[in-house]
Parts: C-alpha cells; structure tokens; sequence
C-alpha cells in the first residue's frame, strides 16, 4: 500500500475511532499507540492526525500534546449556526436538482431507519435509549444529511456539511445514552426527516428550510440541556 493509502487508512480509523467514542472528548491521543494498533508506522499516523488537527477533530495542545476535541457550549452554538447556513444553501439546490430518483433514495433511509429502530426497540429495556439505538440514529442521521448536499454535485459544499455532521456528533455523544426521552427526541427527528422530503418533492423551499430549522432547533436545544446537567 502506497504512503497516501495508509495515510488515508489511518484516518478513517482514529476518526472512526473518535465518532465511536472509544476516543473521548478530551481524552489524550498517541501517535505511537495508534501506530502500534493499526500495525504501521508513525508517519502516516502522524499526517493523518495532522489533517484532523486541520479539520479540527484533534487539538494540538502546546507544549501538553494532542487531544480529541470537546466542544464547548459557544463552539456548538457556532457550528449548529454553520450548519444551519450550509445546509440551507444544500437543501435549495436539493430542491432545484433532485431527481425522481434522489427523492427515492432519501425515502429510502428513512424507512430503513425506521424498520431498523423499530427492531432494536423492540428488544431494548426501557430505561434509555442504549447505545445501539444512538449509533444508528447518529449513523442515518449523517447519511441522510449528506445524502441531501450530494445532489448539489459541489465537492466543496458536501466536504463541509459532512465534517460538520461528523464534529456534531462528538457532541451528540452525550445525549442519547443519557436523556430517559431519547427515544421521543429520535422519532420526532426522523418524522421531521419525512416533512423535509415531502417538501423537497414538492419543491418548496420555503417549508423545506422552515423545517430544516425546527430540526437543528431540536438538535440545538437537546444538546444545551445535556451541557447544563453536566455542570449541575
């Protein structure tokens, strides 16, 4: 495998790692460990962290070392506001160039996240939403957002929406495991899915862009609640 092939493999592993959270906020990162685990050497370790330092997954701590990010309340704030204007710019050249065809395959995800939710609540206790059911959710959630922005066919514009969703999700971490109502605040976002397809096929923006904002309102706020039970 060439340099740029492991260079490549490393970062999808510790970026894999990090979304997963067998990589914590916070939590110190080794090149030499990791290294060590992915059975290569240091130095396409050491780029691929570089380029996750650059797409800010991973902090270079001076003098302290390297780090996996832990955002902060305003941090969220600010990449939620990002998102929302990225997203908003997607979702308008969703609606002016889907296909029958794109349509299809955003109804797609949806009814297989819901067949796949639907199975694994079935055999879930009832105390928390568990981590099976917050991977899935986390997993379609980012599929379906990206799904939107790749009909736009600007590269640039799907890079920044997919490491966007990818940072949200670290923060994400935090909440379905812990919220008692993680399951409600799941199905309204993927009933909230359905309205942003219905209006993506009838072309309208205006509802389309109304409901893109009640849905990252309802990220927004979930996320602000976790932080202030976790300063409590």
């Amino acid at each position: 495998m060439l340099l740029n092939g492991l260079t490549d493999y490393a970062y999808t592993e510790i970026l894999s790692m990090i979304l997963s959270s067998e990589i914590k906020p916070g939590e110190r990162i080794r090149e030499d460990i990791l290294a060590e685990k992915f059975g290569i050497s240091r130095t396409p370790v050491r780029e691929a962290v570089n380029q996750l330092v650059q797409n800010g997954f991973i902090v270079n701590v001076k003098r302290k070392g390297l780090y996996c990010v832990k955002l902060s309340e305003e941090e969220l704030l600010d990449l939620v506001e990002l998102r929302m204007a990225l997203e908003s710019l997607s979702f308008d050249k969703c609606i002016e160039r889907a296909t029958d065809k794109d349509i299809q395959l955003l109804k797609d995800i949806i009814s297989d996240f819901n067949s796949r939710f639907g199975r694994i609540t079935s055999n879930t206790g009832s105390d928390g939403v568990g981590k099976e059911i917050s991977r899935l959710h986390n997993e379609y959630d980012v599929r379906f957002h990206v799904s939107i922005a790749n009909v736009s066919k600007s590269s640039k514009l799907i890079k920044y929406i997919t490491e966007i969703e990818n940072l949200l999700l670290i923060a994400r971490q935090r909440i379905y495991r812990k919220e008692s109502r993680g399951r409600e605040i799941i199905a309204l976002s993927w009933k909230q899915h359905e309205h942003i397809v219905e209006a993506i096929e009838a072309r309208d923006k205006v509802v389309a862009v109304d409901m893109l904002g009640q849905h990252l309102q309802l990220m927004r706020d979930t996320q602000l609640e976790t932080y202030e039970s976790d300063a409590l």
